[in-house]
């Protein structure tokens, strides 16, 4: 009976602390400068673009050598937060190339649209609820932390154009 009441004590423990923890711009800014670090480190990104296994671990060690007072933890804190950061970005980069209606605010680090543009755009992409004149001061970190999970702008290939390549340097031989 006793271990059964520890186990239920600790699996509150763990949803009090999923739910409550607000991160602040520092952890967020701290955590952003941290995956940088990864990113450039090439043992902890796979070849698919996508971190290696145990990275949280590593990213929570990081996190605690930088800022020992927010005791954040790999799981849940860091891998919600991060799955919180890329989302937003994926969600921002894609309004942004659409473009039509959608800005980026460089002072402010937001996403700028008319409400009638964005509320348009949410009822078909809920990812996007909320990020309309919301700072996003990590947007310019993103690509290079998301970069093989999202390919945008002026280099961006599409499969077909990677079939296209292939076919035309097999042409050439």
């Amino acid at each position: 009976m006793e271990v059964n009441n520890a186990n239920k004590r600790r699996k509150q423990t763990i949803e009090r602390t999923k739910t409550n923890h607000q991160w602040t711009k520092e952890e967020d800014a701290t955590l952003v400068e941290c995956l940088r670090v990864l990113v450039e480190d090439r043992k902890w990104k796979a070849d698919n673009g996508t971190f290696r296994t145990w990275y949280l671990i590593q990213l929570e060690k990081m996190m605690e050598t930088r800022l020992p007072q927010s005791k954040l933890k790999a799981e849940p804190h860091i891998e919600s937060r991060v799955k919180t950061l890329k989302r937003q970005y994926n969600a921002i980069a894609e309004m942004l190339a659409l473009g039509s209606g959608f800005g980026w605010d460089d002072v402010e680090k937001c996403l700028i649209a008319s409400k009638d543009v964005f509320d348009d755009w949410v009822r078909s992409h809920p990812n996007a609820k909320g990020l309309r004149n919301k700072a996003f001061p990590h947007y310019d970190d993103c690509p290079a932390i998301f970069r093989k999970d999202r390919a945008t702008g002026l280099g961006a290939e599409t499969a077909a154009d990677a079939m296209e390549e292939i076919e035309g340097s097999a042409d050439d031989d």
